[in-house]
């Protein structure tokens, strides 16, 4: 169990309509090697049993219960508010722990300094020797991609090192930083806002560490769903772009939104030709949404760059930014996973 020095975290799980993956991930939280926690639960105005499963399970859990759906992002800021721990964890409704999950983010905070993020080890919950996330990459088009999801969990990934974004699954932080950045953006709602958030952090001179020995058994679309439709089509479109505008300098900003309208016409041309007419009219809707709202993403734009302590280039270089080229290899990989 936890010792005194160890510090108070708050383990925050956002809910909507979770009800039957919480029962394993609240019974797993009860076997961690540490005591100095408590748990939140900021349920989005669930309309099924969770509130009460989660009282049933977990007698002492904290819940916060919110007046509608506020969506991950803006829900999940609003659970940090009510967190009265230094350390808050976040950590997705539809995981399993393992019992070392939250002492080894908290040994790292101490070793690399408690001004960083550290993000766990995702793997699938089934298969569960398969790799979910090592962490995340940055794409130029501004999303995120998962390094080395789908592939199995071998010893050579067991490297901490850096990376460009935490997992939102689980990845732990000092609730003064998460403040000090204005927490998710809310205007994402949904996907993205953990790419977004780790990118502004790096931009800002704090760095998101991937832990290996901090593990997590993740069912991997439960919440979400593991294949594409309108409402995630259209989060993911107006987020991405949103994150171009925002995070890169003036030159990837120019060739983020060419490589973007390319990777689109690809992508409705594939819709286009499966009759996925509704996953069209997702992304014309994003960029919508994106275009209405430049200059607010403006404003937000102004205050990053004005904080900005390293470049595009040395993020790049570090790593942190995937080369076109590695992203064109990722994306034919993952479409051959996708038509087995």
């Amino acid at each position: 169990m936890a010792n005194s020095d160890n510090p108070t975290v708050s383990i925050i799980i956002t809910n909507y309509n979770g009800e039957e993956h919480l029962d394993e991930c609240m019974s797993s939280l009860k076997n961690i090697e540490y005591s100095n926690y408590e748990v939140i639960l900021l349920d989005n105005a669930s309309s099924d049993n969770s509130i009460q499963l989660a009282k049933d399970i977990y007698p002492e859990i904290r819940i916060i219960s919110l007046d509608k759906n506020y969506g991950f992002a803006e829900g999940t800021n609003k659970g940090a508010e009510c967190a009265e721990s230094e350390f808050i964890v976040f950590l997705n409704n539809d995981t399993m722990v393992d019992g070392k999950w939250l002492i080894e983010l908290v040994n790292a905070a101490k070793v690399y300094g408690e001004d960083n993020i550290y993000s766990s080890k995702v793997l699938f919950y089934d298969p569960p020797h398969d790799i979910n996330t090592i962490g995340g990459i940055i794409t130029p088009m501004g999303s995120g991609l998962d390094i080395n999801f789908a592939k199995p969990d071998l010893e050579e990934y067991n490297e901490i090192r850096y990376v460009g974004s935490p997992s939102g699954c689980s990845m732990l932080l000092k609730k003064s930083l998460f403040e000090k950045m204005g927490g998710f953006d809310k205007d994402y709602f949904a996907y993205l806002e953990d790419v977004d958030f780790g990118w502004r952090c790096w931009l800002e001179g704090h760095k998101t560490f991937f832990i290996p020995s901090s593990v997590v058994y993740h069912k991997y679309g439960a919440t979400g769903g593991k294949r594409e439709t309108p409402f995630r089509v259209f989060h993911v479109q107006k987020n991405r772009l949103t994150n171009i505008l925002k995070n890169f300098s003036i030159k990837n900003i120019i060739s983020g939104l060419i490589i973007s309208t390319g990777f689109d016409i690809i992508r409705i041309a594939g819709f286009l030709a499966g009759g996925n007419f509704e996953l069209i009219k997702a992304v014309l809707k994003g960029d919508y949404y994106f275009l209405k709202n430049i200059p607010k993403t403006l404003e937000k734009r102004k205050k990053i760059q004005k904080n900005r302590k390293i470049s595009d280039s040395q993020m790049f270089e570090m790593g942190l930014i995937a080369s076109l080229s590695w992203c064109m290899e990722e994306f034919r990989r993952l479409g051959k996973l996708n038509k087995n």
